[in-house]
Order: structure tokens, then C-alpha cells, then sequence
């Protein structure tokens, strides 16, 4: 899974209230969000979870494919 990756996807996204990116930064086995305020840190944290789990679930289809 690339974290790098879905790190920089939830980069792109701006809060509606304040214009400010979010900063994420990918740790060993988690990302690290920060955020200006806790309503978009919620909206980001529900991203990361979807693109988590489509990473996961494109990973599972790779090392399948084969079978």
C-alpha cells in the first residue's frame, strides 16, 4: 500500500471554512493528519479511510490475479 500516495490525495483538499490544505504525512504503517479545524480533520479522516481501504483492496486483487 502506498501511503505516499493517498497522502498526497488528501493534500488536495481545501476546507470549505477556512481555505487551508490539510498537511499529512505518511508514518511507518499510518498517515498523520493535521488540520486547521476538527470538522475538516473529520471529513479528511473519513477519506483516509476510503482510500485505505481501495488500496487494500486493489493490493488483494493484485496478488490474486494471478491465481
Amino acid at each position: 500500500m502506498d501511503l505516499r500516495k493517498i497522502a498526497r490525495s488528501l493534500e488536495r483538499e481545501r476546507c470549505s471554512k477556512h481555505n487551508e490544505k490539510p498537511t499529512a504525512t505518511p508514518k511507518r504503517d499510518s498517515i498523520e493528519i493535521s488540520c486547521c479545524c476538527e470538522s475538516f480533520r473529520k471529513k479528511i479522516a473519513n477519506k483516509m479511510e476510503f482510500e485505505i481501504a481501495k488500496e487494500a483492496e486493489n493490493d488483494i486483487k493484485k496478488a490474486f490475479k494471478g491465481w
